[in-house]
């Protein structure tokens, strides 16, 4: 079963990313496959940094850890994302 649900959510996510930089498909597809990508992975990233702040009280190590990796996964995927737009623009 693990595999099923790892095997659909790589075909969703790989899938949505090539969509979301194909030139060949309409924007009004392409552009809300695209708000729903960043959408999920910055849900995943705040998720990560609200994680941190909630179990400060309990743990203080393991939730500014854990708002660390946040802060960090965001800086990098802005990045990464900045990256892959350049490209694209300079493609044009």
């Amino acid at each position: 079963m693990d595999f099923v649900i790892e095997l659909v959510l790589e075909l969703l996510l790989e899938g949505s990313m090539e969509i979301s930089s194909n030139k060949k498909i309409s924007k009004w597809i392409r552009y809300p496959i695209l708000a729903l990508l960043i959408l999920f992975f910055a849900s995943i990233i705040f998720g990560i940094i609200i994680l941190g702040i909630l179990i400060i009280p309990d743990n203080i190590f393991g939730g500014i850890f854990s708002i660390t990796v946040g802060l960090f996964v965001l800086v990098m995927s802005i990045f990464q994302f900045r990256k892959k737009y350049l490209e694209i623009l300079d493609k044009k």
